[in-house]
């Protein structure tokens, strides 16, 4: 179960994302192979915002997030205190922002990937757990 970070997410929602179709494949391959896909609660909070700032859209920011979270194919994973100690273990070992070491945390935990478009978390966060581009 691929853990999904926000920029996955942002150009799945955003179809001006030149990412779009890339994603929406991914996606697509994904769901046909019967896979369920986690990410932290962060997430919604992430893609509101990026949406937002990108598109000026305040209701395409407010669908966007209702969307993944309505899919069924998305489990959030509440961000714990246990959690958090861990992802600030993990942004200091791999100089990655805070955000991007709470997607790590998760992989690292589930001992599974983590599906990132972000250029800074593919460099530095294989580092921390395996990371790859949809």
């Amino acid at each position: 179960m691929p853990v999904v970070d926000a920029s996955v997410w942002v150009a799945l929602c955003h179809a001006g994302d030149r990412h779009h179709d890339r994603s929406s494949r991914w996606l697509e391959e994904v769901l046909l192979a019967g896979a369920d896909l986690v990410s932290p609660t962060l997430l919604t909070v992430e893609v509101a915002a990026a949406i937002r700032r990108l598109t000026g859209d305040e209701s395409l920011a407010s669908s966007a997030t209702e969307t993944m979270v309505l899919t069924g194919v998305l489990r959030l994973e509440p961000l714990t205190e246990r959690r958090a100690s861990h992802a600030a273990e993990i942004a200091r070992m791999a100089a990655v922002r805070g955000a991007d070491a709470v997607y790590l945390q998760l992989a690292v935990e589930r001992g599974d990937v983590l599906v990132t478009l972000d250029r800074q978390q593919l460099e530095r966060g294989s580092r921390a757990a395996r990371v790859e581009r949809p």
